[in-house]
């Protein structure tokens, strides 16, 4: 674009600014009105999908993870490597034979002081630094179980969740602890996830409920199912919905459990719990993967789509018979509404999901799917719907 055809631009925009404002002075009865304001949606709007498959590059059709980094990379942890996506739409694997512990990834984190990358794999802890990998294991270091499923990064500590306890290790001085039922409030040691909190570490275990832990003070404290029914939610809205946690979330003042039977939500400032189960509220399903948390509004990754709630609103992604995509809304005081979509998720069964205030990524069991929020679709896109 030439500087001439900039300015012309810009006097073609004041001049029509200079009309708008006259009109809009002047009225139909010649006084001042005022001008409508649009409404701002309550949920992030998802205005179309495009999808990604082993067709498109990626080392497998199953996603485990996806994390966008600080620097804008977006990386995909896979049943068969770590896969990051370049600036030009490809995408380039790492695997065993580069150094990384397993071929399995099944969670990634951010160190966001250093850049470095550390996931989660069915054969240890990895290390992505500076372009190498250095593992961790039970025989070359205090993590407690090869396995690991999830993992943070936390004020300069990387929390592991295995089979055998929480693990925590300490970057600067290069030491473990152990945290499971021999000296935490852990009726087992079976931990799925870890999670930030304001000044805390929420741990999801897997038949504990929620295990939180304060570093300054060394204490825990037990969020378990009240009514003790995994199965059942007999007590809604009185403390998380299962002991059995599938993962955690937190962000502004909100902690999210996601189970197999439910969903809860935890309001630290009122001390408060609400529960969600499919068919009596709009979560779309009990079978719930993982849940995201942007702001106050959650993620929600189960086995029939993707559910988007703030607490109140809800919108609910799903895959239809036919492919097709649809979303179906929930609104106080209003009916749902359900609408047909011109693109579809790559799968109904998601496993991870990584979103902002402009798009979301969904790791599901079929391949990657990108979500574009309302505006115009991404110049760089390129990809395939199935």
């Amino acid at each position: 674009m030439n500087i001439r055809h900039i300015f012309s631009c810009r006097a073609f925009a004041n001049n029509a600014l200079l009309c708008t404002l006259i009109l809009w002075s002047r009225g139909s009865t010649g006084a001042a009105t005022t001008p409508t304001v649009a409404a701002v949606p309550p949920l992030p709007r998802i205005s179309r999908f495009e999808n990604f498959g082993e067709k498109d590059g990626l080392p497998s059709h199953k996603v485990h993870s996806v994390l966008k980094a600080s620097d804008g990379r977006l990386w995909l942890g896979t049943t068969n490597g770590l896969c990051v996506r370049e600036p030009n739409g490809a995408f380039r694997r790492y695997g065993p034979e580069d150094g990384l512990s397993h071929a399995v990834v099944l969670s990634m984190a951010e160190d966001t002081e250093s850049g470095d990358l550390w996931l989660a794999t069915m054969q240890g802890l990895s290390r992505f630094s500076g372009g190498k990998f250095t593992t961790f294991t039970q025989t070359n270091s205090g993590l407690p179980n090869n396995v690991v499923y999830g993992v943070a990064v936390i004020d300069g500590t990387v929390w592991a969740a295995t089979p055998a306890g929480a693990g925590a290790y300490h970057i600067r001085s290069k030491t473990w602890k152990i945290f499971d039922q021999n000296n935490a409030d852990m009726e087992e040691p079976w931990c799925y996830a870890i999670a930030p909190g304001s000044g805390v570490v929420y741990i999801g275990v897997w038949a504990g409920g929620i295990v939180e832990y304060d570093p300054k003070t060394g204490s825990f404290k037990a969020y378990r199912d009240p009514d003790g029914d995994f199965q059942f939610q007999l007590t809604p809205n009185s403390g998380p919905i299962a002991d059995i946690t599938s993962w955690v979330a937190y962000q502004d003042g909100i902690l999210w459990q996601a189970t197999y039977f439910g969903l809860s939500r935890y309001d630290t400032k009122d001390a408060t719990w609400r529960t969600w189960v499919q068919d009596k509220t709009p979560l779309v399903s009990n079978f719930i993967n993982t849940v995201f948390a942007h702001g106050r509004v959650a993620w929600i990754a189960t086995d029939r789509g993707v559910s988007v709630t703030d607490g109140i609103n809800w919108d609910n992604y799903i895959v239809g018979e036919n492919g097709q995509g649809m979303v179906r809304t929930f609104r106080s005081a209003q009916d749902p509404q359900t609408r047909t979509m011109s693109t579809a998720l790559a799968n109904g069964f998601v496993l991870a999901i990584w979103a902002d205030d402009h798009e979301a990524w969904f790791a599901t069991s079929n391949g990657l799917s990108h979500a574009l929020f309302d505006g115009p679709p991404s110049p760089k896109a390129s990809a395939s719907n199935p």
